[in-house]
């Protein structure tokens, strides 16, 4: 199914009317793409406001206020920016038109105060921890101030926050005509987010309209064969296009580039993950899931538990960063979590390194803040098609084995959706979770129960999945037992006679009767073989 679909076609906010109604509405109703929408709507409607307009406004700028007081609930960082970005629009219409109608006058001078904008602390919080979108604020104002009506290139145009490929040549075209150069943060934003599965048509009007770099650049993006070629003055931004294009492809076109000089892992998000058994007093242990970030001159690791690096901090390698390096400074909070997601739907796998690095370790700690932001994780890459690395598999695997039976069950059921669209390497995500549980992270009942309860039976297609899952997943396991493994292999079997398969992988074979040695484990791997 195309991502470009008519019912899935963001309304375009086309009046005045509809933008005083977008920015007035309660902000449990706003969707994912709320601020992207009110700030590309703001730079095309401004010209057209009038002074009484703005005392249309006042519901708006007034919840603004009582975000920024702290007085709304269920409110985010972003929504912190997007109402410090209202509060400074309020401003600009205070000074265009001398104080508006006398109702705004009164209202702008006794409720909104100078430091309340996106110069006040709470809105510095939000700059610190979410630059891409402080990026955007920032210039919408100044464009607003200046009535400069070009496009942003990054507005979604369909949901959950792709563009149209048509749309981006398009809008790229008004800043051609305009002799205008596009802001580069935004640009990788478009970038990151513009549907490449239907290209046809976006490449021919590109070839046609587009002229010098930024027509080779989309000719690049949208071709699947075409490698890059011109001038690179915009280094970035083919950087950018690379990554979102082919992530595994190191291109030699780029070898001068900065960006070239770092670790990929570290732009790719497939940096692997390991478990640290660390012993404690009186017997006690604990097994810690971490990432192994790869040495670089750009990475700053602290150590911890016997060397092993439960944490990296990363610094953009050139006065321009990517889109992909602001993401390892990034918070992770529940509410804004999705819209950070949405930031690059068609590569999150940096994000999803970032939520292993800065929030998964003990498999037997109930977070509920972990778990809220696994939900919301996983109910985004649900809308999603992007390729899945080896992060998103390994996010998947965590996810199957969560201490959270609400996200084990819903892992299950994004692994049953990509199973039913042909685009999940099931056998990838069991070699995973072997690695994982081969030092006994979870309980494996956990995941067993899953199998039986979740993954089981949904269809053919998903039972043959399923054997190939676990086949590579038991393959992955010690030659001694791990605990609980009967009731892995219990529902190993229960998936082999539906199939009505035999085990056919020799080492999974060897393992076997390795493991029938175990009395407690004959029985069971006799009926296996």
């Amino acid at each position: 199914m195309p991502l470009i679909r008519e019912e899935m076609r963001i309304p375009e906010v086309a009046n005045l009317k509809g933008l005083i109604s977008l920015i007035s509405q309660p902000i449990e109703e706003n969707e994912s793409f709320h601020l992207d929408l009110v700030i590309a709507s703001l730079v095309r409607i401004h010209p057209s406001v009038k002074p009484k307009d703005a005392t249309r406004m006042i519901p708006a700028f007034e919840q603004a206020r009582l975000i920024m007081k702290d007085q709304v609930e269920g409110v985010g960082d972003l929504d912190v920016l997007l109402a410090s970005f209202l509060i400074d629009y309020a401003g600009v219409l205070f000074q265009e038109y001398e104080g508006c109608t006398p109702e705004f006058y009164e209202f702008y001078v006794n409720n909104l105060q100078v430091d309340s904008g996106i110069k006040s602390k709470k809105a510095q919080q939000s700059y610190r921890d979410y630059k891409p979108y402080w990026e955007l604020a920032k210039r919408i104002t100044k464009q607003i101030r200046e009535k400069n009506t070009l496009p942003l290139l990054s507005t979604p145009t369909h949901r959950p926050a792709w563009i149209d490929p048509v749309v981006l040549v398009s809008r790229l075209l008004e800043y051609q005509n305009a002799k205008a150069k596009p802001d580069n943060l935004d640009f990788q934003i478009a970038l990151s987010r513009v549907a490449l599965d239907r290209t046809k048509d976006a490449l021919r009007l590109a070839d046609k309209e587009l002229t010098g770099e930024y027509r080779e650049l989309l000719l690049f993006l949208f071709d699947p064969k075409a490698r890059p070629k011109g001038r690179f003055t915009q280094q970035a931004l083919w950087m950018t296009a690379g990554l979102v294009k082919s992530p595994e492809t190191v291109y030699e076109e780029f070898a001068g580039f900065p960006y070239s000089a770092v670790n990929r892992a570290y732009l790719t998000g497939d940096i692997p993950c390991d478990v640290f058994v660390f012993e404690k007093p009186f017997g006690k242990v604990d097994r810690i899931l971490q990432l192994l970030p790869p040495p670089d001159k750009n990475v700053q690791i602290q150590r911890r538990f016997g060397g092993y690096a439960l944490y990296v901090t990363y610094r953009p390698c050139s006065r321009i960063p990517l889109l992909v390096e602001t993401f390892w400074k990034m918070s992770l909070r529940e509410k804004d979590w999705k819209r950070i997601l949405l930031l690059s739907p068609n590569a999150p796998q940096v994000l999803l390194a970032l939520l292993v690095r800065d929030r998964v370790r003990d498999a037997y700690w109930n977070d509920t803040e972990l778990s809220q932001l696994n939900l919301v994780t996983l109910d985004t890459l649900r809308e999603l098609d992007f390729r899945w690395g080896k992060m998103a598999k390994t996010y998947l695997a965590i996810c199957l084995l969560s201490v959270n039976k609400t996200v084990r069950t819903n892992a299950a059921e994004l692994w049953a959706e990509f199973v039913k669209k042909g685009k999940m390497d099931s056998f990838a995500v069991g070699q995973i979770l072997g690695e994982i549980q081969s030092h006994e992270w979870s309980p494996i009942q956990r995941f067993a129960g899953l199998v039986t309860e979740d993954m089981m039976n949904i269809s053919p297609r998903h039972n043959h999945e399923l054997e190939l899952l676990l086949v590579s997943f038991l393959s992955g396991l010690p030659e001694t037992p791990v605990k609980d493994l009967k009731r892995l292999l219990e529902a190993f079997t229960e998936v082999l006679a539906v199939n009505q398969s035999k085990v056919m992988d020799a080492s999974l074979l060897s393992l076997l009767r390795k493991w029938g040695e175990n009395s407690k484990l004959q029985e069971i791997i006799e009926k296996i073989l």
